[in-house]
């Protein structure tokens, strides 16, 4: 096994805790609430990355554009916000828990829920099952 294969096999064997120690030394930054995987494939990814000589540098400097971009955007914390490509009017069918759950898109990117206006599916999602979901990808529309 080659350097990069001893560490990515490292990590795998890591606790979740030595996991986000791991990923706040690399980052130097607090490890954001995620599920550790996550954080192992992320280092995982940074490990090949620098394998292969690091990222094309074209595409560090889209990546920095894009960012850059939304740096100012109040409310996006620097993240782009993904726009809704709903139609107003859609209506999503999700069954869950032995009941067919349905939501409409309205045109101005909220949603109808249960008789109530929700600001996204994720907001739904986490409502029905009690969990952190991805919203479009439990209502299948992406993500």
């Amino acid at each position: 096994m080659s350097a990069g294969e001893d560490e990515v096999a490292a990590l795998g064997a890591m606790s979740n805790a030595d996991l986000k120690r791991e990923w706040e030394r690399v980052q130097q930054a607090p490890a954001p609430p995620i599920a550790p995987s996550l954080l192992a494939r992320d280092l995982a990814h940074r490990v090949q990355l620098a394998a292969a000589g690091g990222m094309d540098r074209g595409l560090e400097q889209r990546l920095r554009k894009l960012v850059a971009s939304h740096a100012d955007v109040p409310g996006t914390g620097g993240r782009a916000a993904a726009p809704s490509s709903l139609a107003g009017g859609t209506q999503l069918l999700r069954e869950w828990g032995g009941r067919t759950h349905r939501v409409i898109a309205e045109p101005d990117g909220s949603f109808l829920y249960a008789g109530e206006r929700w600001r996204s599916l994720s907001a739904i999602a986490r409502a029905i099952t009690g969990t952190r979901w991805s919203g479009p990808r439990f209502f299948g529309t992406g993500g």
